[in-house]
């Protein structure tokens, strides 16, 4: 095959193919064939750190500066896209020709690993309230167990139920029990801080993991009370129905088991449950 073949070969391929050199402000595209250049933003004679998202850039500069591999390793990479947002590309690296000029051979898995993120998340996320499922609380309380007993600062631990839910849905439908399973999922994040987690643990019931530090227990029941003491629902044909939620707040105890210790905020919450029965 003649080299001007060859090149005709390459540039008609739909497999995106990139020639990257080193030059005075580091790797940039020397070439690109219509691929690369339909997939990418902006990319010839450009450094690629204009073009690279950010976090994958060292890992980019890396890889090129060691030149091809023999191992033929795809790299997952996030690059610009042509309309503005990140495509994320397995790469090839080949060549390697003495003037240093690299080969990026590169196909788009943008939606692969969406698709695969959004499996993951549905897998260990409640579908209604979108908040994390018993599974992955469960596993998230053993890393702070792990990480108390370290520190020393051990994890706080609230078991939530909606009061009257099953009257809620006889009354209005399960529509409106959703609702309220949703504005107090939206009541309980929403109180949290980005460290702690809520999660559905099941039904009607919430738990709230907050790894303790500077965190007070008896301040932090009041603010879970709080936000869960009075939720208006809107239903069509009544005024807005309140609803809340009773919460039992416990320490952990890293000497009992996961089990043992929500069973002491369960019980917890029962006694809130029957306080509100009889106020």
């Amino acid at each position: 095959m003649q080299d001007a073949d060859y090149r005709r070969l390459v540039e008609d391929s739909p497999l995106a193919t990139v020639l990257v050199d080193r030059g005075p402000s580091g790797w940039r595209a020397a070439w690109a064939n219509r691929a690369a250049t339909d997939l990418f933003d902006g990319l010839l004679d450009r450094p690629l750190a204009e073009v690279v998202h950010p976090e994958d850039l060292a890992d980019v500069v890396a890889t090129l500066d060691r030149g091809a591999r023999d191992d033929r390793t795809a790299h997952e990479w996030r690059w610009r896209g042509a309309d503005g947002r990140d495509v994320t590309v397995e790469v090839l690296v080949g060549g390697g020709t003495p003037d240093g000029v690299l080969s990026l051979s590169c196909w788009d898995v943008t939606q692969h690993v969406e698709r695969t993120r959004d499996l993951a998340h549905r897998a260990t996320h409640d579908r209604l309230t979108g908040l994390p499922t018993r599974e992955l609380f469960e596993d998230r309380w053993e890393l702070a167990r792990s990480r108390a007993r370290r520190s020393g600062d051990v994890p706080v631990v609230a078991f939530c139920d909606v009061d009257d839910l099953k009257q809620l849905n006889d009354e209005h439908g399960h529509l409106v029990g959703d609702q309220a399973l949703v504005r107090i999922a939206g009541r309980l994040a929403g109180t949290s801080r980005a460290g702690d987690t809520v999660a559905r643990f099941g039904g009607d019931e919430f738990v709230v993991l907050v790894e303790a530090g500077d965190v007070d227990p008896a301040a932090l029941g009041r603010r879970l009370r709080e936000a869960v003491a009075d939720v208006p629902l809107e239903v069509p044909g009544h005024r807005a129905v309140p609803v809340r939620c009773s919460v039992g707040l416990v320490q952990d105890d890293l000497t009992r088991s996961t089990a043992e210790v929500l069973a002491s905020a369960d019980r917890r919450m029962y006694e809130e449950k029957r306080r509100h029965r009889h106020a």
